[in-house]
């Protein structure tokens, strides 16, 4: 099987984006278990941002990126 475009969210990406778009942010603690590679990946690819909260904690917050990395549609096994 070919290796899956890095423009498309593998599963735990994809899970983590979902739940982020519901939300105005999340601290690292509440992207378990995404982990920590997930969440560097997923900065590197643009998807997500990391900002501070009201309280200057950090928070990940989905980008536009993200957005449109979550509408792409998942390849089918062949």
């Amino acid at each position: 099987m070919p290796a899956r475009p890095s423009h498309i969210p593998h599963s735990i990406e994809r899970s983590t984006l979902q739940r982020m778009s519901l939300t105005q942010g999340q601290p690292i603690e509440k992207l378990h278990p995404s982990g920590r590679h997930t969440v560097a990946s997923m900065l590197a690819k643009g998807w997500i941002d990391r900002q501070s909260d009201d309280h200057g904690r950090p928070v990940y917050c989905i980008t536009e990126a993200g957005q449109e990395a979550l509408r792409a549609p998942i390849p089918h096994k062949r």
